[in-house]
């Protein structure tokens, strides 16, 4: 059966920080999957609106091999988010691939998913700290990091991000479409 990439859609979702990554995902021939914590139309931090297909409580997480969490310009809405720190888990659990770009960390850290991984954001340190869920000694100051099956980046390194997620897949891509 084939697996899917779930990309998960929030309010205020950052639409550029996904932009390469669905086209190498797309070149791959990677199947993907909108999920939004709800079936409500979601727009983005630019105000794109998109429909998600599945909600975090209602997809099969059996059909999903990875998921990319994007960055987010106000995450209150996401704070205590009890349903979208089970389904993370759920898929941590099952060592899913799992890439969080720009202040998606922040999420993952939330959610207990890097309580032992290396890690990089967005985030500065003293934003970091405020949060009080990041385990600094684990903070790598690198455009992005790759820990096990979790990937996370800065927000300026969307292009890195989106190569290192396809080959995570073993997808083939075409990188020089993304030079200059």
């Amino acid at each position: 059966m084939e697996k899917y990439t779930g990309i998960l859609l929030y309010p205020r979702f950052s639409e550029y920080e996904l932009s390469v990554l669905l086209s190498v995902l797309h070149q791959g021939g990677k199947r993907t999957i909108y999920i939004g914590l709800d079936k409500q139309v979601v727009n983005g931090e630019a105000g794109l609106p998109c429909l998600p297909e599945a909600t975090i409580n209602n997809v099969n997480i059996e059909l999903i091999d990875s998921v990319v969490l994007p960055g987010v310009d106000d995450f209150e809405h996401l704070v205590n988010h009890s349903e979208l720190t089970s389904f993370l888990q759920k898929i941590d659990d099952q060592n899913r691939i799992i890439g969080a770009i720009s202040s998606a960390p922040y999420i993952l850290s939330m959610s207990g998913v890097l309580d032992d991984k290396k890690y990089t954001t967005g985030l500065t340190s003293g934003q970091r700290k405020f949060l009080g869920t990041f385990i600094e000694e684990n903070y790598i100051n690198s455009p992005v990091v790759k820990d096990g099956h979790v990937i996370t980046a800065r927000g300026s390194a969307f292009i890195e991000f989106a190569y290192k997620f396809g080959e995570s897949l073993n997808l083939k891509f075409e990188k020089d479409w993304y030079k200059n």
